[in-house]
C-alpha cells in the first residue's frame, strides 16, 4: 500500500486546497494532507548548516514534516500560480528541503504537480511548473505528471465539469 503526503502551498482555502482534498478523499493508503499556511516554517537563511548536520538547524514545524516526506512514495504538491510561480509559502518549504540536497533521501519519490491560477495556462506551465520541476529534480525525485487547472474565483473548480474530470484522472493514475 502506497504512502501519500499532499501539499498545499495555497495561502488560503480555495481552489488548490479543493482539488487536494479531492484527491486525498478518493485515494487508498496511507495519507496526509498539510497545509502550509497552517504551518510555522520560516525562511532558509543560507547557513548551508544542513550540509553539515544532513539536518536543518532551524527549529519549527518542518522538523515533522521532514520525515513525512521520507516516508512518502507519492508527494502530491498544489499551488495556486501567483505572478507565475510557486506561492511564497510553497517557496519557503521547497527552500527549506536543501537538507537532503547531497544525501539522495528524496530520491526516485514520484511526484505530481498542481497547479491553479486565474492567468495563462501556458505561463503556469512555462514557469510554475519549471519551478515544481526544478525542485524534482534537484532531488533526484521522478515528476510523474503535472495539471493545470485555470481558476481564478474561489470554488471556480468544483463548478467546472472538465476540471473535476481532470481530478478524476489523477485519481485513476494515482490508484494503477
Amino acid at each position: 500500500m502506497n504512502n501519500f503526503l499532499l501539499i498545499s502551498g495555497s495561502p488560503r482555502k480555495g481552489n488548490t486546497e479543493f482539488i487536494l482534498n479531492k484527491i486525498f478523499d478518493s485515494i487508498q493508503g496511507e495519507k496526509e494532507l498539510i497545509l502550509l499556511r497552517e504551518k510555522n516554517i520560516k525562511h532558509c537563511t543560507g547557513c548551508l548548516s544542513c550540509l553539515k548536520l544532513n539536518k536543518c538547524v532551524l527549529m519549527d514545524d518542518m522538523t515533522d514534516i521532514y520525515d513525512k516526506i521520507v516516508k512518502a512514495d507519492f508527494i502530491i504538491i498544489g499551488t495556486p500560480n501567483y505572478y507565475d510561480n510557486v506561492t511564497g509559502l510553497l517557496k519557503d518549504f521547497i527552500d527549506r528541503t536543501n537538507p537532503f540536497y547531497e544525501i539522495d533521501k528524496l530520491k526516485n519519490k514520484k511526484i505530481i504537480a498542481i497547479v491553479t491560477g486565474g492567468g495563462s495556462i501556458k505561463n503556469s506551465k512555462e514557469f510554475t511548473g519549471q519551478t515544481l520541476k526544478s525542485f524534482a529534480d534537484a532531488h533526484n525525485m521522478k515528476l510523474i505528471a503535472s495539471y493545470y487547472f485555470q481558476a481564478l474565483k474561489n470554488n471556480e473548480v468544483e463548478c467546472n465539469d472538465v476540471a473535476l474530470k481532470q481530478i478524476e484522472k489523477i485519481i485513476r493514475k494515482l490508484e494503477n
